[in-house]
């Protein structure tokens, strides 16, 4: 009878490919037809700071805006990503467009067992509107779902209606809200969860 249920229970994972089990990093580069994405490297630090500076406003819908106050703080969560990057929690990029530093995107919330990820990503307010964030989302969906993974989450700020939009336009589907679940600027804020499943991206 025990050997009948074990064999029952590994039939039941055959029909996942062996190669789908397979913690290993996202590539350090990704390139579209306008974008690079790269990893971050720590010389990026002043570069970044000045555009999260010059964009406070726009990106105050960013629970981190607040913290990010010198180039050193910049620093600090660029030395956090290199680490998160090789224990494979958290996959950190640059976004470029003609070699000039826009913005960040990644691939953070993962989860191993289960396949699920979710992308996060901002850019400068003078880029927007050029469909920069959504050839984004298509790189980073991509190699998620050819590496194996099974899902795939975009959540932003309740109010952030540009975010939204995006991850609609994308193909996601908003499954929920989460009310009052994080604290901007002394608010509590909700957030709008959207997902795309594997099967999704595949027949799109």
């Amino acid at each position: 009878m025990h050997k009948q249920r074990v064999k029952v229970a590994l039939s039941g994972l055959t029909k996942y490919p062996v190669s789908m089990f397979t913690q290993k990093p996202l590539p350090s580069a990704l390139k579209g037809p306008r974008i690079t994405l790269e990893r971050h490297t720590s010389s990026l630090a002043p570069i970044m700071f000045a555009t999260i500076d010059a964009n406070r406003e726009h990106l105050q819908f960013m629970p981190w805006i607040q913290f990010t106050k010198t180039a050193d703080d910049s620093k600090k969560w660029i030395d956090v990503t290199l680490a998160e990057w090789d224990n494979l929690s958290l996959f950190d990029y640059g976004i470029y467009l003609e070699g000039r530093y826009v913005g960040s995107a990644g691939v953070h919330s993962i989860n191993w067992e289960f396949k699920n990820c979710e992308l996060g990503y901002w850019i400068s307010k003078e880029f927007e509107g050029r469909g920069i964030v959504s050839e984004v989302v298509k790189l980073l969906e991509s190699a998620c779902f050819k590496q194996g993974f099974h899902r795939v989450e975009i959540r932003c700020a309740g109010f952030n209606e540009a975010s939204a939009r995006v991850a609609l336009k994308n193909g996601y589907k908003l499954e929920g809200e989460l009310r009052e679940d994080s604290l901007i600027n002394g608010e509590y804020r909700s957030t709008k969860v959207f997902g795309k499943l594997r099967r999704e991206w595949e027949s799109a």
